[in-house]
């Protein structure tokens, strides 16, 4: 949109099924929409509805496409594209001292087993997240 000097490109592309998938973008100008747009780019799954309507400014492309766009939890593990959502949910499960948590952690989800940028967030969430009782042998 030269008039209000804003530019905006997506890279698409469909998967065998025809299911297009957000594989970068750029803004320029009007940048309202990069934080969804950046998380809708690492949700790594198909696009949640026509991909042109992404090219609206801001957070207008939000609501043409819905709130189905944002993925329901930010990503934790870059390396492995672990989300917060699975680190709970496989935390709500496991006992132990707060490094036997994180083990189960790598273990089950491989996070925090490449690079370890995301270990203090871990470290945070394994404290945040309710120890799963234990077992009481009958």
């Amino acid at each position: 949109d030269a008039a209000a000097r804003q530019d905006r490109a997506l890279r698409v592309q469909r998967d065998a099924d025809g299911r297009a998938q957000l594989q970068a973008f750029w803004l320029a100008g009007d940048t309202g929409g990069e934080a969804w747009l950046r998380q809708l780019l690492e949700a790594d799954t198909p696009l949640p509805g026509p991909a042109h309507l992404l090219l609206a400014p801001g957070e207008l492309a939000r609501a043409l496409v819905g709130e189905a766009a944002a993925p329901a939890s930010p990503q934790v593990c870059t390396c492995f594209n672990v989300r917060e959502d699975a680190i709970r949910h496989t935390l709500a499960g496991c006992a132990g001292t707060p490094e036997e948590r994180l083990a189960a952690l790598s273990a089950t989800l491989r996070c925090g087993s490449n690079c370890g940028s995301c270990i203090p967030a871990l470290r945070a969430l394994v404290k945040a997240v309710p120890l799963a009782p234990r077992a009481v042998p009958a």
